[in-house]
């Protein structure tokens, strides 16, 4: 296998595992946070199957870390030998988005995780509403999830746009335009839905 060809399979790997399974799973968790909106009694019991899923630890890593790790990774070497390119101005913008929301997102997703599930394993103290709410109430960690959160969001949503042009899904300007527009669609609709679930930790207890 040449260079190329290497580059070209590793980057459809890189496309792939930011829709399936990094893609997925964020949706899954903004689905099963949504809850919060009903309560912190409702939200808590109906997340409690992703807190007793067997092998958890195992799962986590296989489903998300390890993809996670590659993705991040790839995108480094992506963005390291990126070259100038012909698209028009609002794709170039989009792009530079795409880069600097991958940063973001890797670093909250550290976070989010060191302060969670990482903490869980090392204490065996769960993040409940409680400790949810506590850490909204405070502005500084407030602000991080609010502007993390929609790093996530915007790179997956732009990432289903670039998907679709990698993997031939979208061919010809026109298609390419209409599948840009729905993401933008979806990129608003999950930032509200994203802020909406921030702010409702926020209530009391």
């Amino acid at each position: 296998m040449t260079a190329d060809e290497r580059h070209w399979l590793l980057r459809r790997l890189h496309s792939l595992s930011g829709i399936v399974p990094i893609g997925g799973f964020l949706f899954f968790h903004l689905f099963e946070n949504a809850f919060v909106l009903k309560g912190g009694g409702i939200w808590w019991r109906e997340t409690e199957f992703t807190r007793n899923i067997p092998f958890q630890i195992a799962v986590e890593a296989l489903v998300l870390w390890i993809p996670i790790a590659y993705h991040a990774i790839y995108g480094i070497v992506i963005t390291a030998t990126a070259q100038p390119n012909d698209y028009p101005y609002e794709r170039n913008y989009q792009y530079t988005l795409q880069r600097v929301t991958g940063i973001l997102a890797f670093l909250f997703i550290g976070f989010h995780v060191l302060s969670t599930r990482a903490y869980f394993y090392a204490t065996g103290v769960e993040t409940n509403y409680l400790r949810m709410h506590n850490f909204m109430m405070n502005p500084l960690i407030l602000t991080t999830y609010i502007v993390g959160t929609l790093a996530c969001v915007y790179h997956l949503t732009n990432g289903i746009f670039t998907f679709s042009i990698t993997w031939g899904i979208a061919v010809g300007a026109r298609a390419q335009t209409l599948v840009n527009r729905a993401c933008v669609a979806l990129f608003v609709v999950l930032t509200v839905v994203s802020v909406s679930i921030l702010i409702a930790f926020r209530a009391p207890a």
